[in-house]
């Protein structure tokens, strides 16, 4: 009798403390909010794509319908013969931020009847834009006469800190995906925020239920990384996996052989991808020069790997517009970048007078 009575008491303590956490997990995740997925069409999109492409764009961002995780429909018109895709990481993702960025790419397709999709996502680079063509080709029936890849001084470290032990290849070597990061410490983790948005969207009898052994599961699963980061890579160097920004500012402040052999291996793939496109009439790498590349503290510009890596490709609709190049004495330099931006994004005003300006006059030609 005693032994269960001890038993019962045992119980109910333990149910207590279960139903406690799992109250407590309705406010932690009402914390959340402002990241987690509204309704599960966007979660399952966003959860489909980003185990493909790594990552897509920030939640609840743009606030339109769920491909806008993906691309941008900046203009479209039934009628227009041409189509404009535009690629590359948060430098052309910002045409659809920028008001005067986005009406000026807008009227340029007006003007000249070209459709265009804005596909930039933050940190993406090349094994990533290469899958993502595949994407878009398949998936939503893009197929551009005119490809823009804009190449950031960043894409550098972003492929050699986030993607190259992600990527996964088919048995006869093509690029097949650029898988996410699962539960760990990297920027573009969404272990939790699809854990939370899966719980968000249940309602509170089953989140007080769920939530308890979700985070204890969750809890395990990511300590366990940690531990493996150190075992691999020691205390100090445990949080190099995060590829923060100042992890891939490296490969800039210093040249190293294996990176530049890793992002030009990349570059190449999906250039050598692009060259069996038929449908594609000309693709337009771009590149343009960090503030500290114009104050020669980066010993690295991307520019030049770019230009070795097109030395192969005896093909005239390859052409690389070269922003390293122009003539910057004109300009007080810092006045082009955002204020104490250390990844040089320009200002909105020389975003669209300079960087978009520049593109599009050369396409124009």
């Amino acid at each position: 009798m005693k032994k269960k009575f001890y038993f019962i008491t045992y119980f109910l303590v333990i149910l207590i403390i279960y139903i406690s956490f799992g109250i407590f997990g309705i406010f932690e995740i009402n914390g959340y909010r402002e990241l987690v997925f509204k309704n599960r069409a966007d979660l399952e999109f966003h959860k489909n794509y980003s185990d493909k492409i790594h990552h897509l764009r920030d939640v609840n961002k743009l606030n339109f319908n769920n491909n806008n995780y993906l691309f941008s429909e900046i203009i479209f018109n039934d009628n227009f013969k041409k189509t404009i895709l535009m690629q590359g990481d948060s430098w052309v993702e910002d045409i659809s931020n920028i008001k005067n960025s986005e009406l000026f790419v807008k009227n340029f397709g007006k003007n000249n009847k070209i459709n265009i999709y804005n596909a930039g996502i933050t940190s993406f680079a090349p094994s990533v834009m290469h899958v993502q063509f595949k994407i878009l080709k398949k998936d939503f029936n893009i197929l551009p006469q005119i490809l823009i890849i804009h190449l950031d001084q960043t894409d550098i470290g972003d492929e050699s800190c986030r993607y190259k032990h992600n990527k996964i290849y088919s048995s006869n070597g093509d690029l097949i995906r650029v898988q996410r990061e699962k539960f760990t410490r990297a920027t573009y983790d969404y272990s939790k925020i699809y854990l939370y948005s899966e719980l968000y969207l249940s309602n509170n009898l089953l989140k007080i239920l769920k939530f308890p052994y979700l985070k204890i599961q969750y809890f395990i699963k990511r300590n366990l990384n940690l531990a493996n980061q150190i075992q691999q890579k020691g205390l100090k160097l445990r949080n190099n996996s995060k590829c923060g920004f100042y992890q891939i500012q490296k490969e800039l402040m210093n040249y190293d052989y294996s990176s530049k052999v890793n992002f030009q291996k990349s570059l190449k793939e999906y250039l050598k991808f692009l060259s069996y496109e038929k449908n594609l009439e000309k693709i337009y790498l771009t590149s343009f020069p960090h503030l500290n590349n114009l104050k020669n503290i980066y010993e690295v510009n991307i520019s030049e790997y770019i230009d070795e890596v097109l030395v192969p490709f005896d093909n005239k609709r390859f052409k690389h517009i070269n922003m390293s190049q122009m003539d910057f004495s004109s300009f007080k330099i810092e006045s082009i970048y955002r204020e104490n931006d250390v990844a040089s994004h320009l200002n909105d005003y020389y975003h669209k007078d300079l960087f978009l300006r520049e593109i599009l006059s050369k396409i124009n030609k």
